[in-house]
């Protein structure tokens, strides 16, 4: 950092004209700080994997975000690219030799004040590029006075078949019953066909997949029915695949809440380990899962299809269900420990499912009566608060964990607490769901039970 050296004299007559100017403008201050704030650019561009000479070309989005900055955009530097990849650039961006600038796209959108767009950057191997070649390309998202900063991705060459699926549908007014055309497509992004290959689908529960001879199916810890399919044929690089009419499903009574249904497609050859921990078996069918070819083959793939897998999102579900409190009614004596056994029931038919989220599902609070306390924590359950007082307690809450990921039609989750007796005539305590998950049920009267003692 250099030093500036500022005479006694000068700098006095300085900090009295500040003195003076900051009287005179009072709030305007802040304001002409703020305009000061040069804002903030970001670029985002993932690694890159394009098949070898010949193959169609990879539509990649380089992710442009900015707040407060003047004229942001992104530069990229091409030169790590030789003889490895090229990239094409939309008409917004002007390129020069090997660099190109893209400001912030014409289609961004404006969120809270932050602009988010996306450059679309085809990638196509380079003419006799080999197999296993890398490259890199550097960008630096900056704007008008703000602090550049850069970035790189890789760009491999990758001789071979390269199945992608192109599901992602997101379906709403659905309700239980229905029987849905879930759609199943795919693509061969390589340079080399692909003979034959795994799909392997995930219907959550409650959905009810049609039956395919060449298809096994099995059933995971969290209720969802897993399908593996093999399909025979040979896939050409480029040329899109469908499986005609879709993927029969039935949304079946306990459907409940958004669900996910997920589709991976992998060459047979290449194709990784099977589920873990389910049990597939073939079922009765009288048709086979064929995937058929679709208009003309690509030339490049589009920038929302970048993977292997897919999904179709159903949302909100408005299947039926009744969550049931179990409160409990005990007796004893002062200075007696006896135990309330407590918890929830679901009456179905709907499930409650967290997978989506991640969450568990079927936890519910447990309030003791007053003139009790309860003596430990059962496993699963937490206090959230209140303080013991000589002969007696307040009125804690205890949490507890529900059974997972799904909550199953027809099954409880229960607890027992033992509780030390104080006295005999405080008021009841109650037992109720921690949230009314996906949405209060279709008989929320029975959504509190009492707990006593006498």
């Amino acid at each position: 950092m250099r030093s500036v050296h500022v005479a006694r004299g000068r700098l006095l007559r300085g900090l009295t004209a500040l003195v003076v100017g900051t009287a005179g403008i009072g709030v305007a201050a802040g304001p002409a700080a703020a305009e000061d704030d040069p804002g903030w650019v970001n670029g985002s561009l993932g690694d890159v994997t394009v098949g070898g000479p010949g193959a169609l070309g990879r539509t990649v989005p380089l992710t442009l975000t900015s707040t407060g900055a003047s004229q942001p955009r992104v530069t990229i530097d091409l030169t790590g690219l030789a003889g490895v990849a090229t990239a094409s650039f939309p008409d917004f961006c002007v390129t020069q030799g090997t660099a190109v600038t893209c400001p912030m796209p014409p289609t961004a959108i404006d969120e809270g004040g932050s602009l988010t767009g996306t450059v679309p950057v085809v990638f196509r191997p380079a003419p006799g590029a080999v197999d296993g070649a890398t490259g890199t390309l550097d960008y630096t998202a900056l704007g008008e006075q703000t602090e550049a900063y850069t970035q790189q991705a890789t760009v491999s060459v990758r001789s071979g078949p390269d199945l992608l699926d192109m599901v992602n549908e997101y379906v709403t007014g659905v309700e239980v019953g229905d029987t849905l055309p879930v759609p199943v497509a795919m693509v061969n992004a390589g340079d080399q066909p692909a003979v034959d290959l795994r799909l392997t689908m995930r219907f959550s529960v409650g959905l009810v997949p049609a039956n395919y001879r060449n298809c096994r199916y099995g059933t995971d810890q969290v209720l969802a029915t897993v399908v593996v399919c093999t399909v025979r044929g040979t896939f050409a690089p480029g040329q899109r695949h469908e499986l005609r009419g879709g993927f029969a499903t039935t949304v079946g009574p306990a459907t409940l809440g958004s669900k996910r249904i997920t589709q991976v497609v992998e060459p047979l050859a290449s194709a990784g380990p099977l589920p873990s921990g389910v049990k597939l078996k073939s079922r009765d069918a009288d048709q086979a899962l064929r995937l058929r070819a679709v208009g003309t083959p690509l030339s490049v793939i589009p920038v929302e299809v970048n993977g292997a897998g897919g999904q179709t999102y159903l949302w909100e579900v408005p299947g039926a269900f009744d969550i049931v409190a179990q409160g409990a009614a005990v007796t004893g004596a002062v200075g007696d420990t006896v135990q309330a056994t407590v918890g929830i029931r679901n009456e179905g038919p709907g499930v409650p499912d967290g997978t989506n989220s991640g969450d568990t599902v079927g936890a519910f609070l447990f309030t003791p009566p007053t003139g009790v306390t309860v003596l430990a924590n059962p496993p699963g359950c937490a206090s959230l608060g209140g303080e013991e007082e000589d002969g007696g307690a307040a009125p804690t809450t205890w949490r507890c964990n529900g059974p997972g990921g799904v909550f199953p039609a027809g099954t409880s989750k229960t607890v027992t607490f033992d509780l030390r007796i104080h006295s005999l005539d405080g008021s009841a305590g109650e037992v109720q769901p921690a949230n009314r998950y996906p949405r209060v049920d279709d008989n929320p009267a029975n959504d509190i039970a009492p707990v006593t003692v006498s």
